[in-house]
């Protein structure tokens, strides 16, 4: 005749069981969001197909942004980082096509390139970005300061040198709302450097 299992033995079973189902529980990762910016709505235009050369270097952002998260603050000297909300790409690499692409639409030229290119590429001005600060900030709103510049003459010659600071106010804290903020700036930074552009390849006036 057999015996049943102890009583003991067959509750110590069932909370093991649910110990290592807990446990499984607690390792399950959410799946992770991409993000991306986006250049500004293409306008009808008459492209450029010829014309001076336009490029623009690797832009440089702060260590802290050049994380695979999001990065927003939650503080004067303190940061959040998204856990599931990611870059598709390095940020550097996003806004610097970004901008590109922006810069190509508003001048308008279809001799935009991100660089570096090849030496057979005759660069006629160049663009240079630094961003200073690109998050979401406590108060609600997504700021952005970069220091840019312009040269001529293949980036032998300084055109323009400026800091610019833009601001887009009560700003949703998802991450969506986030990034399509992050993209409008980018589209006002980059129609100031377009402008700045449009002004350096204006024939002189007449004396």
């Amino acid at each position: 005749m057999m015996r049943s299992r102890h009583p003991r033995a067959i509750g110590a079973l069932a909370l093991l069981s649910g110990l290592l189902s807990g446990c499984s529980g607690l390792f399950e990762q959410a799946p992770l969001e991409f993000y991306t910016l986006s250049p500004s709505p293409a306008v009808a235009k008459a492209t450029a197909s010829g014309g001076p050369v336009f490029a623009v270097a690797p832009v440089r952002v702060p260590q802290y942004l050049s994380q695979r998260s999001i990065v927003t603050r939650s503080g004067p000297t303190q940061l959040r980082l998204a856990e599931n909300d990611v870059w598709a790409a390095p940020l550097s690499d996003t806004i610097g096509s970004v901008i590109s692409e922006n810069i190509s639409t508003m001048i308008p030229s279809d001799r935009v390139v991100e660089l570096p290119v090849s030496a057979a590429v005759p660069v006629d001005y160049e663009v240079r970005v630094e961003i200073v600060s690109f998050e979401r900030q406590p108060d609600g709103a997504v700021d952005l300061t970069a220091r840019w510049t312009v040269f001529g003459e293949g980036g032998q010659r300084l055109i323009a040198m400026e800091r610019t600071s833009f601001r887009a106010s009560d700003v949703a804290a998802d991450y969506p709302s986030i990034t399509t903020a992050m993209s409008t700036l980018l589209a006002e930074l980059s129609r100031d450097i377009a402008a700045a552009l449009r002004s350096a390849t204006l024939p002189a006036p007449l004396s």
